[in-house]
């Protein structure tokens, strides 16, 4: 079919993506010249829409039920899957990660997937579904990686944002290696997986309270809780507001890929209720004689 000569014009001289925006209803026809029958795949493909990290995260704190003070109800879990055969060796190093105060909570619920065994493990987002669930507009930031030395929390040295990335922060670092969690654990400095969350500075007192309930909980892993319009482990927060440093609950993950474990990962997975996980120190009673 002989094409309009300015569709033909914009062929030649632009790209095939910016003629859909320009040229919709000719593109139809130009597509089936250039692409055939990929034309409806191509439309499929261009109506799936993009959700960013951080509308994902909004979802999950809207969800979180859990009263620290009741231990009841939901949290932001992390999800693993591990081959049966590694699983022993898998929730030793979540052990010693836990005790060294790299992760949220010690709380875990395994589930057995035939040859493979899935992990449930608490994500340090929970703190943020918490404070929203106390009337606090906390705001998740960004993910990164923390340098500390000699067991203090130094600097965020790597940081992505959660509006920016359609992938979790925190998948993207462990990807790269960049973490030295068993280091850390070993000598007291190395480099972790952390995030940075963002409230009003007049919310401190509320903060402070909330972060006490939890700790009571066992939920555990703030880093710093900055002063209004002062930087946190080097990262600005906005005017009027205090930045929230916390452990990232895939250090667990982190550790266990640094030893060599394979194991299929996803972050801020879903919700889980409280009641169906079990404390570490339950699950490898052996450590306990």
């Amino acid at each position: 079919m002989p094409l309009n000569p300015l569709v033909q014009l914009c062929l030649e001289q632009t790209s095939g993506a910016a003629l859909l925006i320009i040229w919709r209803k000719e593109y139809k026809i130009a597509s089936k010249v250039l692409y055939g029958s990929k034309t409806n795949e191509m439309t499929n493909m261009s109506s799936q829409t993009l959700i960013f990290t951080l509308a994902r995260i909004e979802n999950q704190m809207q969800q979180v039920s859990f009263d620290p003070s009741r231990m009841k109800g939901n949290i932001i879990t992390n999800t693993t899957l591990v081959k049966r055969a590694l699983f022993e060796e898998t929730l030793s190093v979540f052990h010693d990660t836990i005790r060294s105060g790299l992760a949220v909570c010690p709380l875990i619920k395994v589930e057995n997937e035939g040859k493979l065994v899935k992990l449930k493990t608490a994500c340090s987002l929970t703190f943020a579904g918490v404070l929203l669930k106390h009337g606090i507009p906390i705001r998740p930031k960004g993910g990164g990686i923390i340098e500390v030395i000699e067991r203090e929390p130094v600097r965020f040295t790597d940081m992505l944002m959660y509006w920016a990335t359609t992938i979790d922060p925190i998948d993207i670092l462990i990807a790269q290696d960049l973490t030295n969690i068993t280091g850390m654990m070993r000598t007291g400095s190395g480099r972790i997986l952390g995030n940075l969350q963002e409230a009003p500075m007049l919310a401190r007192d509320l903060i402070e309270e909330v972060l006490d309930l939890m700790a009571e909980a066992e939920f555990a892993g703030v880093l710093e809780l900055g002063e209004p319009n002062m930087d946190v482990l080097g990262v600005s927060v906005e005017r009027d507001h205090l930045g929230l440093a916390l452990v990232g609950g895939t250090n667990l993950i982190a550790a266990a890929k640094e030893i060599g474990i394979e194991l299929e990962h996803e972050s801020i997975s879903g919700l889980t209720d409280v009641s169906e996980m079990k404390h570490i120190e339950d699950l490898i009673p052996e450590r306990n004689n």
